[in-house]
């Protein structure tokens, strides 16, 4: 018995598996090569309890994955051109969303083969391609094997949201470069020439006074984002304490820098009373001498 068919007959004591597909090809030696040859993909949709089937398409064979609400994913390369690679081993996957009876209903979910998609970094890779499969029934609400988000690059999650966005952004466009930094050269130049923590404080005084408006300034839209709520979706509850903490970081770093410049000027003008500096903690006494000799026990 080949591999899959070892996982096949697990499957039949734990459930782990969808079945493989009933057809008359299932026993044919050419199938199962190409079965062998596309489970790097079958296997992880098999385990999210998703059937599949192999099938020729336009010019390379795909991956058909039957889905709950009777529409289907086909997975494969690109077909038009053909390529010379061999089965289950191409330069991109395209994953395509389709429905029998109903024409309208086709979606790309995945495109390594397009180069301007950002998939495209992924190219033949798998993983990347099986985590849009999982977002998207999972934003579809079909069952399947829950989103790792936490375990997804980065990279992988800012591509798909580029990609979503792209309409977005094209109606309602954003500054592409980064904001002018506010003039802080004058308060680096006095502070090179401070000799004494009263000219430091003036410094430091002045420096969170300009600063606090905008710093106010951002904090009070981070608070924005934060309380964004769309019709069908809202942050999550770690996302927004996030966004929270992160306002009141920024609010709090004036603060922060006040208390500093306080407590120089406490230091200086109002140091704290030799007497009433805090004492020495008295060391210990030394360990009792003990009775025994060295080498011996104890005696009781």
């Amino acid at each position: 018995m080949d591999a899959d068919g070892d996982n096949l007959a697990e499957a039949r004591h734990t459930g782990r598996l969808a079945p493989l597909p009933d057809h008359r090809h299932v026993g044919a030696p050419w199938w199962q090569e190409l079965w062998s040859r596309h489970s790097h993909i079958t296997t992880p949709l098999r385990q999210r309890g998703l059937e599949c089937d192999i099938e020729y398409g336009l010019s390379a064979y795909i991956v058909r994955v039957s889905l709950p609400d009777d529409s289907h994913l086909i997975i494969g390369p690109p077909q038009e051109p053909s390529s010379d690679r061999p089965p289950g081993d191409p330069e991109g996957w395209i994953v395509t969303r389709e429905h029998p009876d109903d024409q309208a209903l086709f979606e790309v979910i995945y495109d390594s083969g397009t180069p301007d998609r950002p998939e495209a970094v992924h190219g033949g890779s798998i993983p990347p391609l099986i985590h849009a499969i999982d977002l998207r029934l999972a934003q579809l609400g079909l069952p399947n094997a829950p989103v790792t988000s936490t375990t997804t690059p980065p990279r992988v999650l800012r591509g798909y949201a580029r990609r979503d966005a792209a309409a977005f952004l094209a109606e309602h466009p954003l500054p592409q470069e980064p904001l002018p930094l506010p003039v802080l050269t004058p308060f680096l130049s006095a502070l090179g020439a401070a000799e004494t923590p009263a000219e430091v404080s003036a410094i430091t005084h002045h420096l969170a006074g300009s600063t606090a408006p905008v710093l106010d300034h951002i904090a009070r839209h981070i608070v924005g984002v934060a309380l964004w709520r769309g019709q069908d979706h809202r942050h999550t509850a770690q996302a927004q304490r996030l966004l929270r903490e992160a306002a009141q970081s920024i609010r709090t770093a004036v603060v922060k820098v006040t208390e500093a410049d306080l407590e120089n000027l406490r230091a200086e003008y109002a140091p704290a009373p030799a007497s009433a500096a805090r004492k020495p903690t008295p060391s210990l006494p030394p360990a009792p001498p003990s009775s025994s000799r060295p080498g011996t026990s104890p005696s009781r």
